[in-house]
């Protein structure tokens, strides 16, 4: 999600996260599917930028980008992931899959509806700030366009679908965009679901408030809530990183700073200048940031940085008013094993210094990735 405010798979890294990383590679790294709303060098990008430096070192295996709508139309978000790419020197060994331009049942007119029905939106719509762009609206990254990247033939779904059966049991569905993609290759083929190792999302809010319309859900969810219930009610292990958890890693100025000021200074510290320079310059900043995507690929890199983790049901609310997108949540002591929904581990806090020191030191390193096989 970009919104510039607001059994575990255990992977033996030669690291210490509480200290810059150190050389990692492993026999048979943990495989990875990112499915992302992507973005240049919000959180989405910043994600890439980590996963790349880990791909490299053959931390993790990193099997492809799959895009969906959410922060930008896909379109758009599909040209910026295939610069990033290039960009980080990956683009002859990872691809990118194309897949849902909407939602299950919404388009930009629904939204508009609900703004009929309810008021006008007080925070984050993502792509529903406007109507999907034609081709020649596509607007370049900072750093230009992909010069010779092009989209995989094989679409998002059934890449999906293929990589679950071709490794089963192995593959983890990094989950930071709306699940459209996901739900439908669950619908598509549901012999897929015992296949999944595990899905690990930042999305949701459990007890706090939403950041999406009208302040009630998480955007992610919000964006495709009949998507979400079917992935949050598939017999998959979930883990939950929601709004509770991220609210308290606001992105500081000593952070930025030790990005952007880290020498010697690379592409991707340049335009994360740029992203948030807004936030950090001589004026007030419209509103504090926080750090949100890259939370999921901390905690799937390492679990043990979650320090309060609870056991909870959650669901999400499908019907058609002011609560929209908003998660349902229930105790394990509260609610009934009847087989609809499924549980979830719910992740409420992170050791904040172990995660920045990781933060800054993948943000950090140079670019393009150097690889080490």
């Amino acid at each position: 999600m970009f919104k510039p405010t607001h059994h575990l798979l255990t992977i033996s890294l030669a690291v210490v996260l509480s200290g810059p990383l150190m050389k990692a590679q492993q026999a048979d790294p943990p495989k990875v599917i990112i499915d992302t709303d992507f973005n240049t060098m919000f959180d989405d990008g910043q994600v890439a930028v980590m996963a790349a430096q880990l791909y490299s070192q053959g931390a993790i295996d990193l099997l492809g980008f799959t895009i969906a709508s959410g922060n930008q139309w896909r379109d758009q978000e599909v040209s910026d992931c295939l610069k990033a790419m290039e960009r980080l020197g990956i683009e002859d060994r990872v691809k990118v899959y194309v897949g849902s331009q909407y939602p299950l049942l919404h388009n930009y007119q629904s939204f508009l509806y609900e703004e009929f029905l309810y008021g006008q939106p007080i925070d984050y719509v993502g792509a529903f700030a406007g109507p999907q762009p034609t081709p020649s609206q596509i607007v370049p990254p900072p750093d230009g366009l992909a010069k010779h990247t092009k989209p995989a033939e094989k679409d998002a779904v059934d890449f999906m679908i293929e990589a679950i059966h071709c490794h089963p049991h192995e593959v983890t569905i990094l989950e930071i965009a709306p699940p459209t993609n996901l739900a439908i290759a669950i619908r598509k083929d549901p012999t897929i679901v015992p296949l999944i190792k595990q899905v690990i999302t930042m999305a949701g809010q459990m007890y706090v408030a939403g950041n999406a319309y009208l302040d009630t859900a998480e955007f992610n969810w919000w964006f495709d809530p009949e998507a979400t219930q079917i992935v949050l009610r598939a017999g998959v292990p979930h883990y939950i990183i929601p709004l509770d958890c991220t609210n308290t890693l606001p992105l500081t100025k000593e952070i930025y700073l030790q990005i952007v000021q880290h020498q010697p200074q690379t592409i991707v510290t340049k335009l994360y200048q740029q992203a948030y320079a807004p936030f950090f310059g001589s004026g007030p900043p419209p509103y504090v940031p926080y750090i949100f995507d890259t939370t999921a690929f901390a905690f799937l890199v390492d679990p043990t940085l979650a320090t309060d983790v609870r056991d909870l049901w959650v669901d999400v609310n499908t019907t058609f008013d002011p609560y929209y997108g908003q998660s349902v949540v229930h105790t394990f002591d509260s609610y009934p094993s009847i087989g609809l929904l499924q549980p979830s581990k719910v992740i409420f806090h992170l050791d904040n210094a172990r995660f920045n020191a990781f933060y800054v030191d993948l943000l950090t390193r140079p670019v393009p990735v150097r690889f080490d096989r």
